[in-house]
C-alpha cells in the first residue's frame, strides 16, 4: 500500500483530484435494500448486448466517500417463456471496509474462482485507485 494515501481522507482527496466531484449513487438489490452512497465509480465491466442464449453479467466497482469499496454485479437473463419476453435482471452489491473483503465477495459470488468480468474489474479498480496498484495480482 502506498505510504501516500494511508488515510480516507487522503484516498478521497486523490478521488476529488483525479475522478473529479464525487455524486450520489444508488444500487439497486434484488430481495434487498438499495445502497446509496456519495462516491466514484471506478470500474464498469459490461458484457455487451443482451443474450437470449446465456445470461450476461455486468460488473462494477465504487469509491465511497466515507472510504467504502463497493461492488455490484448485475446478471441479466434470458426469459424461459421466450426471447420476446423482457430478460429478467438481477442485481446485488455490497460496500466493505477493506479492498480485500471485495475480492473475497467476487471469489464467493464465482464459487471461489473470479469471473473473467469480476477478474477485469478488479484490475482495472486497482489501477485507478494508487494505494492498490500492488494489489492486482498475488505476490509470491
Amino acid at each position: 500500500m502506498s505510504e501516500k494515501y494511508e488515510t480516507t481522507a487522503d484516498r478521497v482527496g486523490y478521488c476529488r483530484a483525479h475522478l473529479g466531484a464525487s455524486t450520489q449513487i444508488r444500487l439497486e438489490r434484488s430481495g434487498d435494500l438499495d445502497l446509496v452512497f456519495e462516491g466514484w465509480e471506478i470500474s464498469t465491466v459490461d458484457d455487451g448486448p443482451l443474450r437470449n442464449d446465456r445470461p450476461t453479467v455486468d460488473v462494477s466497482t465504487f469509491y465511497s466517500v466515507k472510504g467504502s469499496y463497493i461492488v455490484e454485479i448485475t446478471r441479466h437473463m434470458p426469459n424461459r417463456e421466450g426471447p420476446e419476453k423482457p430478460h429478467i435482471v438481477k442485481s446485488k452489491a455490497e460496500a466493505f471496509t477493506a479492498p480485500q473483503q471485495l475480492l473475497a465477495w467476487l471469489r464467493e459470488d464465482g464459487r471461489g474462482w473470479l469471473g473473467e468480468n469480476s477478474k477485469i474489474a478488479w484490475e482495472e479498480f486497482c489501477k485507478k485507485l494508487p494505494w492498490l496498484n500492488e494489489s492486482n495480482a498475488i505476490r509470491v
